[in-house]
């Protein structure tokens, strides 16, 4: 259960904030290239089936999958590379980059502009560089340590909700329903549209950036692969956000079965003694 300021320990030697810099601009290069493939696909309609696991894909999620793999093939040979839709490439690399080529791909489907497109890198298993990319709102969100984290060329600063500030004032976001009974968390959320005002569903990455935004007190959302919150941890760190895992099994299924809440830290302590079973204002 760390908070993303505790994902490195003071010990680990993390890549330079000059190398992260270089790959940060090859990340942001890539999500621009990903978005004229998605412009395109949407153009001349989109044809979608039912994967083994009851989720939809896309041809827009192979393409961008296939382009972002083969682009890091080439400029990073020894670099790992997992994403949703095909298998790892080299998984004992230090380096590993982590693609959610659509993320939302309900979204999608129905033409609503909040999927996006995630990517992320990981050295030694630490959360070091993140983008999200929203082509339907024309914002990217991208950061790495020691970098910021920025929405185009803004920068992300979280304020705290201040003390003297009721809590029924913020916006809860949260994930489907489904994901909190997959999670086992089906109570959990009943007690949170029971004991705050303002509960609304943004759910994938979109509601992941209105917590970078502050635009919502926290954002909730459990039972995810990893590549749907590979780049949430490192953005949340540097936008001045409180970031959890509330549940971190690797084990679980393909790509790992995660909880997490993310959001203003006043907000997100509320939220951690909730889920905890201690509602107490």
């Amino acid at each position: 259960m760390s908070q993303a300021s505790e994902e490195t320990s003071g010990s680990e030697a993390l890549p330079a904030s000059e190398e992260l810099a270089g790959l940060l601009e090859k990340a942001r290069q890539l999500s621009a290239q990903t978005r004229s493939l998605i412009d395109q696909a949407l153009a001349r309609g989109i044809s979608h089936r039912l994967k083994a696991d009851s989720t939809f894909v896309t041809e827009v999620d192979l393409a961008v999958e296939e382009h972002v793999r083969s682009a890091l093939s080439g400029w990073f040979p020894s670099h790992g590379i997992l994403g949703e839709e095909f298998d790892p490439r080299n998984p004992e690399a230090d380096y590993q980059w982590i693609i959610d080529p659509i993320d939302g791909t309900r979204s999608l489907r129905h033409r609503v502009p909040l999927f996006g497109t995630v990517l992320a890198l990981h050295f030694r298993g630490h959360p070091v560089l993140g983008v999200i990319d929203l082509p339907g709102l024309d914002r990217c969100y991208s950061g790495a340590l020691g970098l910021g984290a920025w929405c185009n060329g803004r920068r992300l600063q979280v304020a705290d909700l201040a003390p003297d500030v009721p809590l029924e004032q913020e916006i809860l976001s949260v994930g489907e329903r489904s994901q909190f009974h997959q999670a086992g968390k089906a109570d959990v959320l009943e007690q949170l549209y029971r004991a705050h005002p303002s509960v609304r569903t943004y759910c994938d990455c979109f509601g992941h950036c209105l917590a970078l935004e502050g635009s919502v007190g926290a954002m909730i959302d459990p039972d995810l692969r990893l590549w749907d919150v590979a780049a949430t941890p490192v953005l949340a760190r540097e936008a001045g956000c409180s970031f959890h895992w509330l549940r971190r099994d690797e084990a679980c299924r393909k790509g790992g079965c995660y909880d997490v809440v993310l959001g203003k830290p006043r907000v997100v302590d509320w939220v951690m003694r909730l889920w905890n079973g201690n509602s107490g204002q």
